[in-house]
């Protein structure tokens, strides 16, 4: 009763703190959390738009859709132009038309024919779209298109292998709407290509070989919307080639050779959409976008910015999502999102800064979603409702080990490995053998394994530690002393283990094979090897904390996630990637195969040794040693072969699932740690022989113990006083020789069977 009573109370106080938790004396919610509509309940940030409804009525999970984040991937991944129709089933021809093209409705369809001109068969009425892909034409000029219709709307000159277009080229379509030139090997767009009069709303001119552009080319473009140039060759933006055109909305100049922004760039427009992603862009003047008053969406991804200087969006005051993802920015100074207060969606991951002030973000009040590299980051920006990424899948905003399972499972792991290997160094300490040498290699093997049972531990304590509040003290607990600890630790662990199993196997590898030639090793040889092996694997594992080699592995070599791992999986080319790479892929690929190739050789040794052998308890014997080495062999695949693969699929590109991290450093690194006592020792037939034996001399102890124990007591109770002068030496002397000689009569079968 009094334990249910315990349990609710429990229950009362956790929901009556976590519906406090977030609210001010005043009823408000502070900073990092956000007010449920009509409701007065808080939402920490990590759990708004994380797909669970947490609000009562789900205000949480409200309008956490980014349209500008839509936007962004939609205008680097288009339609072909001629697709846009592809749901009009069936060849049904509204046009009078009987040439060699297909005819779709409205639309004429004259891909790939070889044509090297426009054919004089096209129909006059009102063609929607002219589709011309993979034609021949090289060079455009006014006669070669003299027949197309002045009354088609869309034309496509695609893949035509267009070298060179010829002033007046399309002065005869002065009503379309759409020309795609688009992934021909167009180098020059000279003056005088367009009518004065045209309607061109949309010019594509993407995938050529563009470097330069005259200065008067789209002077008659007054109507166009959009201008698409991206993948060409230009260096530097020409405001006199953009200046005539005072209506564009849409301009992409991505994927070119730009290498600055100055304030010449953009003269005065009405530009909505400007993107100059994947660029070589180093610099950005100061109010490098001040004419560009109307400007929404503003998009510099791919570039090589070092810096974001004060000034550099002056005068964007409409601007709505701003992307600076994958650049170099190492420094944002603190007022430079002042100019650009309207902003509701950034993108900063992929960057080169670790820490930022929390003022610098304070001016984007409407900003409604941002983006970083780690979720950790989110501290910088704790007004911000809806902050990606939610965690790296071993940690989240609130927790270290956000998996409840893996809170659960980092005890139990520690525990495991901790227990047994504490059982290995005291049973190999007590229990007396015949080959000190091998008992020597196991027991640092148990040493090593239990480091890891103890960096397991300190996770553990850690994440109970820091529960409910982990972002709050991330970066301090994972540039912590005892973060680099952790990290120390569970370095050391896998590489002693790693080579003292690899001198184990070589060991039982030349005792197999040379049972006869090989001398028995001295006591000082093994000491010297073992100490040699632990030298290596502490110099591999401290290196990274020290001050010499800073330069090289950072200040997050170990500090790179919540448990402080060096795997470096979700990151693989941090700071120190090739040294991370080295220890988890070269030296336990090597470890690996060596050990893999010396079991089967030895049991392929066993098997060879007993073709000739008739007993039964023999081959069975045979057997079962064949199994244990198996099963050896199979737990270090199990533990080695993930981890290896998993960083080489890193390195190659792939991303990796956020999950797959934790379950590594949790399940899969300590197998072995957890394992090893159980193959190596606590299973093998002379330890549990001398277990027995210890056990049984420490019961026998006992009885004796009680035997004479009770035997005081009653010549005492006899006598009522212990005797004087020599009669008690004579009953004691009495006592331990009928208590011998009762030992020697009930153990003198055991003696005379043991030979």
């Amino acid at each position: 009763m009094f334990v249910y009573v315990g349990v609710f109370l429990l229950v009362a106080v956790f929901f009556s703190h976590t519906s406090e938790k977030g609210v001010n004396p005043q009823g408000i919610c502070t900073d990092g959390y956000f007010q449920c509509t009509n409701d007065t309940f808080c939402v920490p940030q990590n759990q708004n738009c994380d797909g669970k409804v947490d609000c009562p009525e789900g205000s949480d999970e409200q309008n956490c859709d980014d349209q500008h984040d839509d936007d962004y991937w939609d205008h680097l991944y288009r339609k072909r132009p001629a697709a846009e129709h592809d749901d009009w089933n069936g060849n049904n021809c509204s046009l009078s038309y009987f040439g060699k093209c297909t005819c779709r409705k409205s639309d004429i369809l004259c891909d790939y024919k070889n044509y090297e001109e426009a054919p004089d068969d096209l129909p006059e009425e009102n063609i929607n779209i002219l589709d011309f892909t993979g034609n021949n034409f090289k060079n455009i000029t006014r006669d070669s298109l003299k027949n197309i219709p002045d009354s088609v709307e869309k034309l496509i000159l695609v893949h035509c292998n267009v070298i060179e277009i010829q002033p007046y080229a399309f002065f005869n379509l002065s009503n379309t709407n759409y020309l795609h030139l688009d992934n021909n090997h167009l180098k020059f767009i000279p003056q005088d290509v367009f009518a004065v009069n045209n309607r061109l709303k949309r010019l594509s001119l993407m995938y050529n070989d563009i470097s330069k552009i005259h200065p008067r080319a789209f002077e008659n473009l007054k109507q166009l919307h959009e201008l698409d140039l991206r993948r060409n060759k230009l260096a530097k933006i020409d405001g006199r080639i953009l200046d005539p055109l005072r209506n564009l909305a849409i301009l992409y100049l991505q994927n070119n050779q730009i290498t600055s922004v100055s304030v010449d760039s953009f003269p005065q427009m009405k530009l909505k959409h400007l993107s100059l992603m994947e660029n070589k862009i180093v610099q950005m003047d100061i109010a490098s976008f001040s004419h560009l008053q109307e400007l929404k969406q503003l998009f510099l991804s791919n570039n090589l910015l070092p810096v974001l200087e004060n000034g550099t969006f002056s005068n964007l005051t409409s601007l709505e999502a701003l992307t600076l993802n994958n650049n170099y920015i190492k420094t944002i100074e603190l007022g430079v999102f002042e100019d650009i207060v309207t902003l509701e969606s950034l993108r900063l991951e992929g960057n080169q800064f670790k820490n930022l002030d929390k003022k610098v973000f304070e001016p984007l009040t409407n900003l409604r979603t941002i983006y970083f590299d780690r979720f950790e980051m989110c501290s910088f920006a704790q007004h911000v409702r809806n902050c990606q990424p939610k965690g790296d899948g071993i940690s989240n905003q609130e927790h270290m080990l956000a998996n409840p399972i893996l809170r659960t499972s980092v005890w139990v792991m520690g525990a495991i490995g901790c227990t047994g290997n504490v059982v290995v160094l005291l049973g190999r300490h007590f229990a007396p053998t015949n080959n000190f040498v091998h008992s020597l290699y196991l027991r640092n093997l148990a040493l090593s394994d239990l480091l890891m049972g103890v960096y397991l531990f300190i996770i553990a304590a850690q994440d109970q530690h820091y529960r409910g509040v982990y972002l709050s003290y991330q970066y301090i607990w994972r540039h912590s002393f005892v973060c680099k600890l952790c990290g120390f630790l569970s370095t050391l662990s896998c590489e002693s283990s790693v080579l003292i199993l690899s001198l184990v196997t070589w060991d039982r590898l030349v005792s197999v094979t040379q049972p006869l030639a090989r001398r028995q090793l001295s006591r000082k040889f093994a000491v010297a090897t073992l100490a040699a092996l632990w030298a290596s694997a502490v110099a591999v594992a401290a290196m990274p904390v020290g001050g010499v080699a800073t330069s090289y592995f950072g200040d997050e070599f170990y500090g790179g996630n919540g448990v402080c791992l060096s795997l470096h999986i979700h990151d693989p080319y941090a700071m120190g990637w090739q040294y991370s790479a080295a220890m988890f892929v070269l030296v336990n690929t090597m470890a690996l195969i060596f050990i893999s190739y010396a079991y089967l050789r030895m049991i392929d040794e066993i098997r060879a040794s007993g073709v000739a052998c008739r007993s039964t308890r023999q081959t069975e014997d045979r057997d079962k040693v064949a199994q244990r080495f198996g099963v050896i062999v199979f737990t270090d695949c199990l533990c080695w072969v993930p981890i290896v693969l998993v960083k080489l699929v890193a390195l190659s590109g792939i991303p990796i699932p956020q999950d797959l991290y934790a379950w590594l450093a949790i399940f899969v690194l300590p197998i072995n740690s957890a394992l090893n006592p159980v193959l190596y020792t606590l299973t093998t037939t002379v330890f549990k022989k001398q277990m027995e034996k210890l056990m049984d001399s420490c019961w026998r102890k006992k009885k004796r113990d009680q035997h004479n124990t009770a035997s005081e007591s009653a010549f005492s109770l006899s006598f009522g006083m212990f005797p004087k002068g020599g009669s008690s030496r004579r009953i004691f002397s009495y006592r331990r020789t009928h208590s011998s000689s009762m030992t020697v009569s009930k153990n003198s079968w055991k003696r005379s069977t043991a030979v």
